[in-house]
């Protein structure tokens, strides 16, 4: 048989146009090896002219393209519901981290977090390191008044104490530790410098009046200064040992007239405030101790409010005896040296109790 004959034959049966006898007839020309070749030859070539299916790159894109803008209702809903199953996951997942975030935070801060200080592991450490103490306690409903070795002044509010060691104060410096509510007026001495311990507080100062308060019922400490400066530092302050040796008033620093409210619980010195003197108690606090040719009975009488003592003396003698002294904060064993020498007087402390003696007044 002619080759383009056979090429035919072979070409409808590729096409499926063969009949049973050409197909016949192909099976018996395969047998032959050499026209294997030939035949997959020509199925090469009828496949490159009978392609089963040509792609459209652009349409195809095209497509591809408008199923993710506007898919399909039931794909739509399959990819919200999947959506919203990884979005509520990962909310959940997330409070769940943010709760286990903020307890270590939590835990971390009670770990970290210094311990405070109390009056009384002030007071075993001085006696540890001295040997001894002395303490001093209000337990009277009246302010009490206690001069200290340098005759600087404290008069101590009803259930409050104090406590200092005789041996060691007024050597290098001056310390006292103290429970509750007192007002100071500490002798001046730049090269003993005098300090108060409350709890966690630490007060230093050169010379000059204050008052602190503290209560067992809330851990806040309040400072306010009526004359001169005060600095202000925390136990756990890592310049401590700095500012308590320096010869400066290091650390936060108040002036007069000037309030602070100190918050042991989170260990804060909180923003100062001007003093409204309707919200001081103390009479003291409000004394300014002026005098021009005022009577010398007037003076003794605001003395004794101011520190909530008795004063004896002898009221015909002092009848005619004029002041004029502008006091400060100078404690009260110096007011009354300047007081008695300006009327040839003397005066001594019996308890809580002074004793004018003086011939009266030219």
């Amino acid at each position: 048989m002619q080759p383009s004959l056979m090429k035919k034959i072979i070409v409808d049966y590729f096409d499926g146009n063969a009949t049973s006898i050409q197909q016949k007839l192909i099976e018996d020309w395969l047998k032959e090896p050499n026209n294997k070749d030939l035949f997959f030859e020509y199925l090469d070539e009828w496949e490159t002219n009978h392609p089963q299916h040509i792609f459209d790159i652009e349409n195809g894109l095209k497509k591809v393209y408008e199923n993710i803008n506007n898919p399909p209702a039931e794909l739509a809903q399959a990819t919200t519901e999947t959506k919203e199953i990884y979005f509520y996951s990962y909310i959940r997942w997330a409070a769940v981290a943010s709760v286990l975030l903020f307890l270590s935070w939590i835990g971390w801060g009670q770990l970290t977090k210094p311990s405070a200080i109390s009056y009384e592991h002030l007071v075993n450490v001085t006696k540890t390191q001295t040997g001894e103490i002395y303490e001093k306690g209000n337990f009277t409903t009246k302010p009490l008044l206690i001069n200290l070795p340098d005759k600087s002044s404290i008069i101590l509010q009803p259930n409050s104490k104090i406590c200092y060691s005789p041996k060691q104060y007024n050597k290098t410096k001056r310390e006292v530790i103290l429970f509750g509510e007192a007002f100071f007026e500490v002798q001046k001495n730049p090269k003993k410098p005098f300090f108060v311990y409350t709890n966690d507080l630490i007060t230093k100062v050169l010379g000059t009046s204050f008052s602190i308060r503290s209560q067992q019922s809330t851990p806040e400490i309040e400072v306010i200064v009526k004359t001169g400066r005060v600095s202000l530092f925390l136990q756990q302050d890592v310049d401590r040992n700095k500012k308590i040796t320096g010869s400066s008033l290091g650390g936060f620093v108040l002036t007069a007239n000037e309030k602070v409210k100190v918050s042991p619980d989170g260990f804060n010195i909180n923003k100062p405030v001007m003093v409204r003197q309707e919200s001081l108690t103390m009479p003291i606090q409000k004394l300014t101790f002026n005098f021009d040719e005022t009577p010398i009975v007037d003076v003794l009488n605001d003395l004794e409010s101011a520190y909530s003592i008795q004063i004896i003396y002898n009221h015909e003698k002092l009848a005619s005896c004029k002041l004029t002294a502008h006091l400060s904060d100078e404690p009260l064993m110096e007011k009354l040296d300047l007081i008695c020498s300006a009327m040839e007087a003397t005066y001594e402390q019996v308890d809580n109790k002074i004793i004018i003696k003086s011939n009266g007044c030219k």
